[in-house]
């Protein structure tokens, strides 16, 4: 019995050892980290660090964009083959895991409506728009998603409702250049 106890905590060592192992290199994969897409905003899909972020984070093209859905990101490039825009996930959207980098302006994916536009008021200004955090303008395109859109900061929201409710949920950000 003692052998019995010796040989199944030799086991659990090697378990967790195997495990502290493992997660270790799991946290050095970029895209676990979450990639910093402010160093690809503005860049040629030809720049070294472009190239280097889409095949460290297996993305495939399809049309102007570069789906990482590893990453939880999408690119699109312009016709001149540049970065103009990231699409950060927030998860379970159509085979993107969740962007695990930080998020602009302090930003969740738990942060409802009223909580980002909280974050995001600005009571220093004389922008009543800014001063309550609120949208330049809001859309629902695809009548599913509701998305405030911050001209000033160079971001749209996008909400997992179809309208402006305060309890809406981030599903994905849009960063532009």
């Amino acid at each position: 019995m003692n052998k019995f106890f010796k040989n199944l905590s030799t086991l659990a060592a090697i378990a967790l050892f195997a495990t502290a192992c493992g997660a270790q290199t799991v946290q050095d994969r970029p895209e676990e980290k979450g990639a910093a897409y402010q160093a690809i905003l503005g860049k040629s899909l030809n720049d070294q660090d472009v190239a280097n972020f889409i095949t460290i984070n297996n993305c495939s093209p399809a049309s102007q964009f570069q789906l990482c859905s590893e990453a939880g990101i999408a690119l699109w490039s312009d016709a001149n083959q540049i970065v103009k825009m990231v699409y950060l996930y927030s998860g379970n959207t159509d085979g993107f895991r969740r962007y695990r980098g930080e998020l602009p302006y302090g930003l969740t994916f738990y942060d409802p409506m009223w909580r980002v536009e909280e974050k995001l008021s600005d009571p220093d200004t004389d922008d009543t728009l800014q001063q309550l955090g609120l949208p330049d303008e809001g859309v629902s395109p695809d009548h599913m998603h509701y998305w405030a859109m911050y001209k000033r900061l160079g971001m749209t929201v996008i909400y997992n409702s179809p309208s402006a409710d305060e309890d809406a949920y981030i599903h994905a950000i849009l960063v532009s250049k």
